[in-house]
C-alpha cells in the first residue's frame, strides 16, 4: 500500500490529465515545470506504475486513466472537508439548540432568528419554546446550548449571563375597570378578579402577593390562547413587562405596584464548556438584541462589565 498522498501532487496530476498540460499544472500551482515533473515522477514511484507515457508527458496510460476519477474525487473530497471545517471554525456552519420560555418566543425570537439567518444562513437551528423552569435543565443536560429564562439562584452546572430586569403588570381589555386605574395599581386589585394563570406565574410562588392568584379562574399555558382569552373577557392575566402583548393585540398593560416586584431574566449556557462558533456568535446577538427589546418594552436592560 503506497504512503500517504500529498494533496498538492494529487492536484497538479489532475490538472496535468485535464489540460494535457504538465505547463498548466505548474502555472496554476505556482510551480515551475520542473517542480511538477518531478512531483509527477515522486506519484509515479509512489503508486508503482507510470501515469504518463513516455516521451509524452501530458498523455495518459491505460493505469493513469483509471485512477484519474479516484484521485479527482480524493482532491474534491479534500477541498469539500476543508472548506466545511473552515466554514465551522468561522461559525459560518453548524447547528445550534436553544431553549427560549414562550414570554419571549412569541415578539422578540422572530426578530432576532431573522437577524441571525442573514449573517449566518449556513447554520441551523433547532428551536424548544419551554416554560422558564425547564430552560435551565435542557442547557445543563446538552440538550440545548443556549437557552434564556427568568433567573434567580445560580443554578449548577450553568452560567448565567442577567441581560433585563422587569417588573409584572395586569394585562386586560381596554373596556375593564382596572385599565382606567391610571399609570399602575396595586397588587390588591386583583382580588376578586377571575385571573388566569400562565407560564410566568411560577415567578410569583415566592413572593406573599402569591396567595391573590391561587385560584386561577382558568389556567392557559399557551400564549396564542392565553391572549384570545384576554380578549374575549374570560379573565384578566398577569404578565412580566417583557412579555406584555403588542400593540397589534389591542390589550391594557398596566403595571402592578405596592409592592414592586422584579424579575430578573438572563441567557445561560453550560459552565465549563465552550460554545461552538455558530453558537458563540448566537450568544453575542441574543445579548445585544434582548437589551435593545427590554428597552423598547420598557424594561431595564443590564449591562455587563467591559472584560465579560
Amino acid at each position: 500500500m503506497p504512503d500517504a498522498f500529498k494533496i498538492p501532487q494529487l492536484r497538479q496530476f489532475v490538472i496535468a490529465a485535464t489540460r494535457q498540460s504538465l505547463r498548466a499544472a505548474a502555472e496554476d500551482t505556482h510551480r515551475t515545470q520542473a517542480a511538477v515533473t518531478l512531483a509527477m515522477q515522486n506519484l509515479e514511484a509512489q503508486i508503482g506504475g507510470n501515469l504518463f507515457e513516455h516521451g509524452h508527458q501530458a498523455r495518459l496510460t491505460p493505469l493513469g486513466e483509471s485512477v484519474l476519477p479516484l484521485l479527482r474525487e480524493l482532491v474534491a473530497l479534500h477541498d469539500r472537508v476543508q472548506n466545511e471545517v473552515g466554514l465551522l471554525a468561522a461559525g459560518e456552519q453548524g447547528s445550534i439548540a436553544l431553549a427560549v420560555m414562550p414570554s419571549l418566543a412569541e415578539e422578540w425570537l422572530p426578530l432576532m432568528l431573522r437577524r441571525f439567518a442573514v449573517d449566518y444562513p449556513g447554520v441551523s437551528l433547532k428551536i424548544a419554546d419551554v416554560s422558564s423552569p425547564q430552560v435551565g435543565p435542557m442547557v445543563a443536560s446538552g440538550e440545548a446550548q443556549l437557552g434564556i429564562a427568568g433567573v434567580g439562584a445560580d443554578l449548577a452546572g450553568l452560567r448565567c449571563i442577567p441581560v433585563a430586569q422587569d417588573t409584572f403588570g395586569v394585562v386586560c381589555r381596554h373596556d375593564h375597570p382596572i385599565a382606567g386605574r391610571g399609570r399602575s395599581v396595586p397588587w390588591r386589585i386583583l382580588e376578586g378578579e377571575p385571573i388566569i394563570e400562565n407560564t410566568t406565574f411560577h415567578a410569583l410562588r415566592e413572593h406573599r402577593m402569591a396567595a391573590l392568584l391561587q385560584r386561577p379562574h382558568l389556567v392557559i399555558k399557551n400564549r396564542t390562547s392565553l391572549i384570545a382569552a384576554v380578549k374575549a373577557g374570560l379573565g384578566i392575566t398577569v404578565l412580566p413587562t417583557l412579555a406584555r402583548p403588542g400593540v397589534e393585540h389591542d390589550l391594557a398593560f398596566v403595571p402592578l405596584t405596592a409592592p414592586r416586584i422584579e424579575r430578573r431574566v438572563g441567557v445561560l449556557h453550560g459552565a465549563g464548556r465552550s460554545l461552538s462558533p455558530a453558537a458563540a456568535h448566537m450568544l453575542a446577538l441574543m445579548l445585544d438584541s434582548l437589551r435593545a427589546f427590554a428597552h423598547a418594552k420598557g424594561a431595564r436592560p443590564i449591562d455587563q462589565p467591559k472584560n465579560q
